[in-house]
């Protein structure tokens, strides 16, 4: 019979157990031995790779991390980070024509950052941390991962399109995309969902008061 994969939250308890004891392990594979180790203390057949124990070790919040890098033969920024799998947020900057140009981006979640010389990670070192992930900001994760795999999707719709009699369809669907993205006003944008559920305060988010367009029906804002 093979060994069964275990759950997150399995995995996260026994990165906790294993932290208090050594509050400093310097390896990924170091970090795998020991919580399966700990996990096969009451489960003998537990099993999980090194790599979804380090990205539930950084999304649990029970380890932070530090990262060595060495250059990638990657030729685009990553929407998703291959450390812990939450999405990127990109850094604009202006230009001295004044366009506006992506210089790097952020992990969500963790340390990892990548910029226009493209770093990969090489090594892992985790260091025992007390922080807890509430509810809320799993969610905030979670619509953020979700704009970075939307920004993903806009890449693959151009991709797509590319060379064919009607661009025009997929220039609505970039718009519509980046309407999700970034839009103040749209209901369900990324933005406001993040504002709902944070409460912004408790206060009305500007999209509650009622406003009409023949493109967005029920679109609310100002």
């Amino acid at each position: 019979m093979s060994n069964k994969i275990s759950d997150e939250a399995d995995i996260s308890a026994a990165v906790r157990r294993v932290m208090q004891r050594k509050p400093r392990i310097e390896t990924q594979r170091e970090l795998a031995e020991l919580v399966l180790a700990e996990m096969r203390k009451t489960d003998p057949k537990a099993r999980a790779s090194a790599v979804r124990i380090r990205r539930i070790a950084v999304t649990s919040g029970a380890v932070r991390l530090e990262i060595d890098y060495r250059e990638s033969t990657r030729d685009a920024l990553p929407d998703i980070c291959p450390v812990c799998g939450s999405g990127m947020s990109s850094v604009m900057n202006n230009t001295l024509d004044g366009e506006r140009t992506e210089i790097k981006r952020n992990c969500t979640v963790c340390p990892y950052s990548v910029g226009k010389v493209l770093m990969m990670p090489g090594k892992y070192a985790f260091i025992r941390s007390s922080g807890e992930v509430t509810a809320e900001e799993a969610r905030i994760r979670k619509l953020k991962k979700a704009a970075s795999l939307l920004r993903s999707a806009s890449k693959l719709i151009d991709e797509a399109i590319e060379g064919t009699n009607f661009p025009e369809r997929g220039e609505y669907s970039r718009e519509m995309i980046d309407e999700i993205l970034t839009s103040k006003d749209m209901t369900g944008s990324i933005p406001n969902l993040i504002a709902d559920v944070r409460g912004e305060g408790h206060r009305d988010p500007l999209w509650t008061e009622s406003l009409s367009t023949p493109k967005y029906p029920n679109r609310k804002g100002i």
